[in-house]
């Protein structure tokens, strides 16, 4: 059964992640990107980009579950609000800020900058030991 899941913020991560194609062998199937202002009416694989205000009603008419949030810091909130209230169960998090959710609802943090930075050190360490 694949998970509905839609995208909010359709700059270039936002679109990247609507045009990747390895999401659909794990069982989900990212229906459509959302923003305030699309830049295009779908991305460069076809998948539908709409504006933000038919979120709520897309979301309940597709049932859409998972909710991926791809927007400034200063947006996510609202976005993380709005995705609970149209039945969105889980939220994968791109945007580098804490999100306060219901206790029923599943959120998945990607911090890039912090991922970078552990490999970075992990790297370094390597190196190091190398050189011994």
């Amino acid at each position: 059964v694949e998970a509905g899941t839609v995208v909010i913020g359709t700059g270039k991560l936002g679109q990247a992640l609507l045009d990747y194609r390895g999401f659909a062998e794990s069982g989900l199937n990212l229906m459509a990107g959302f923003d305030i202002c699309p830049s295009a009416e779908q991305t460069q694989t076809g998948k539908p980009m709409y504006p933000i205000s038919i979120l709520e009603a897309f979301c309940r008419y597709y049932e859409v579950h998972i909710g991926v949030i791809a927007v400034p810091a200063d947006n996510a909130q609202e976005v993380c609000d709005r995705l609970v209230a149209c039945g969105v169960k889980a939220i994968w998090n791109f945007a580098p800020t804490h999100l306060d959710v219901p206790a029923n609802i599943l959120v998945q943090n990607e911090n890039m900058a912090t991922s970078l930075a552990v490999l970075s050190v992990h790297l370094q360490a390597q190196m190091k030991e190398e050189k011994k």
